[in-house]
């Protein structure tokens, strides 16, 4: 799990670089409220930024400071993702799965997958899913583990 500072420099470097920014173009664009050695400083992960100042430089950004928070919050999640494979459902009782189906199904199409046979469901989605059904996200996910599929970056 990476720090929160060096998240947040990551994000606040990726904003910067989509708009196409150098650190001194970010300098002339805050009228000199930022300057370069302090964004780099920052974007390193080696300097704390207030939240004021982080919601002035995601303006001058012109990126949602929640967009960018919300990017270091899945960031710094030690839970990763799961990929749930909709095959195995039926080992699930009743209503985890037809729950999990009717849930499942909404994603996908949200996400434009269509007719799959696994879903990856985010931190996000384990949340919601986990409000919905009553429970907390950690004994939702300990209910999901039984169809859970490996993904190729975990070890078997």
């Amino acid at each position: 799990m990476a720090s929160m500072a060096l998240e947040i420099g990551r994000a606040l470097r990726r904003a910067r670089l989509a708009r196409g920014l150098t650190l001194k173009q970010l300098a002339v664009a805050s009228a000199d409220r930022f300057k370069p050695t302090s964004v780099a400083g920052y974007e390193r992960g080696e300097r704390s930024i207030s939240v004021i100042r982080f919601c002035e430089l995601s303006q001058i950004l012109g990126v949602p400071a929640d967009r960018l928070l919300g990017e270091v919050l899945r960031a710094t999640q030690a839970d990763p993702e799961l990929m749930i494979d909709l095959t195995r459902l039926e080992r699930l009782g009743p209503a985890e799965s037809e729950l999990l189906s009717g849930f499942v199904q909404q994603v996908a199409s949200l996400r434009g997958a269509g007719d799959v046979d696994r879903i990856t469901l985010r931190v996000g989605d384990i949340e919601v899913l986990a409000s919905a059904s009553g429970r907390r996200p950690d004994e939702l996910k300990a209910i999901l583990g039984t169809v859970h599929r490996r993904t190729e970056r975990e070890d078997p």
